[in-house]
């Protein structure tokens, strides 16, 4: 197999977790396979580097003086974990920031205006690639390293523009430079090392049994990382392809492959579109904002007569309901009957329909700017009229005339760069998309 392994700041502390990393690299080697290291700044390093920045020049910029200073403290971890494999008898390589075919390689126009969080925190910071000279430095300069027996050892937190500087990926970024050489390495799996037994089933300091989950999808921990949860950077799952396994491992369990968290899937957006046309449903009457149980009597009748509820929006005078309406169109006069007119819930009920609902998902949704107008841009200047969008966390549902359902759903995947027609059979048996 070929493994990428990222030890985080934690896992290589001290020259002693150095050894024992360097040891189970070796270990791993031994059995066979290929590994590729990537490396965070040992311990707080990074933190004191950037306050002993900030001592030369409280108000610096992030410039190449900046970043350059910042990156000494990943150069020197793949340095030391190089050496540290070679004290084991196997031959590895740090590829330092210097080099001349540095192999990550940043699309152009990135190295001015470049933020990070004083504080060690996950950044979310948006990164441009050049994939085709990336793969190309790769096949260059890592391929010949596996190829002689060696593991290369990258430095993490940052990648280079092909002819400038430094581009950071982020507070956190190691993490993102674990998948990205994943990626470019074509590896079949990304071993994150940290201090923890893997992704927990709550925040321990809020849930006292909180316990280690064995497997979770790239989707779900994707939006639990945007959502503030530290044990995975909320980038770094965007560049995880299906066909890359990984795994989250405590430091002490390395060795023991049954243990930690084992990530499935990947984190794309996805597009799918409801193979039924549905029916909107709108109940009226002021006030409605500061009157309780209005949902719940409607979810009930509706459960009664198996009428499942797509969607539902409110306001202080209107509730929205989305259901099917094959199901729903003999059950109007019914629904009216015990909901509307004196005396009853509502004054007035009204259906549209038939609409299509598109259904857009991705975790990285919750902190990218623009996706709802770029939504909405879209099918208007297609002519297009929205019924309704609706927004839940990392999922922008759009409400459009059955009848314009393939224009949407084409505008929508041109936009947003998802190609294809997608594969057929997703969950709610409609046709999806990723990219």
């Amino acid at each position: 197999m070929r493994l990428v392994v990222k030890f985080g700041g934690t896992s290589i502390k001290t020259v002693g977790r150095v050894r024992a990393a360097a040891r189970n690299v070796a270990r791993m080697c031994a059995a066979g396979n290929q590994v590729l290291v990537v490396v965070s700044a040992m311990g707080d390093a990074t933190n004191r580097l950037m306050r002993r920045g900030r001592e030369a020049w409280a108000e610096a910029p992030f410039d190449q003086n900046y970043l350059r200073l910042l990156a000494t403290g990943e150069s020197q971890s793949a340095a030391v974990m190089a050496m540290a494999l070679c004290g084991e008898g196997q031959q590895a390589g740090a590829i330092g920031f210097d080099h001349p075919r540095w192999p990550v390689v940043a699309a152009p126009g990135q190295t001015a205006n470049q933020r990070m969080s004083a504080g060690k925190v996950n950044d979310v910071v948006d990164v441009r690639l050049d994939e085709a000279e990336s793969y190309a430095r790769f096949s260059s300069v890592v391929e010949p390293m596996l190829a002689a027996g060696m593991v290369p050892v990258f430095p993490g937190f940052f990648i280079r523009e092909a002819e400038a500087g430094l581009v950071t990926l982020g507070r956190g970024g190691s993490d993102v430079a674990a998948f990205l050489v994943g990626r470019f390495a074509r590896a079949d799996e990304v071993v994150i090392v940290t201090d923890v037994k893997g992704v927990l089933s709550a925040d321990p300091r809020v849930v006292k049994d909180a316990r280690v989950l064995p497997d979770m999808s790239a989707e779900v921990l994707s939006a639990v990382a945007h959502r503030g949860a530290q044990v995975l950077h909320p980038n770094a799952l965007r560049y995880k392809p299906d066909s890359v396994a990984a795994r989250v491992v405590h430091f002490r369990d390395l060795r023991r492959a049954a243990f930690g968290t084992r990530i499935t899937g990947a984190a794309k957006t996805r597009l799918t579109l409801h193979p039924e046309p549905l029916t909107q449903v709108l109940l009226f009457r002021p006030g409605l904002a500061s009157r309780t149980g209005v949902l719940g009597q409607i979810g009930s009748w509706l459960s009664e007569r198996e009428i499942p509820i797509h969607a539902t929006t409110s306001s202080d005078t209107v509730v929205g309901l989305y259901v099917e309406s094959g199901r729903v169109s003999g059950a109007l006069t019914d629904l009216h009957a015990a909901f509307t007119g004196p005396g009853r819930a509502f004054d007035e009920l009204l259906s549209v329909g038939p609409v299509a609902e598109l259904t857009l998902s991705n975790p990285a949704f919750v902190e990218v700017p623009g996706v709802i107008s770029a939504v909405a841009d879209t099918l208007g200047r297609g002519g297009l009229v929205i019924v309704e969008m609706v927004t839940t966390h990392a999922d922008v549902v759009v409400y459009c005339r059955w009848s314009d359902r393939e224009r949407a759903e084409a505008l929508l995947r041109e936009r947003l760069g998802l190609g294809g027609n997608g594969p057929r059979g997703t969950a709610n048996g409609g046709r999806g998309t990723e990219a």
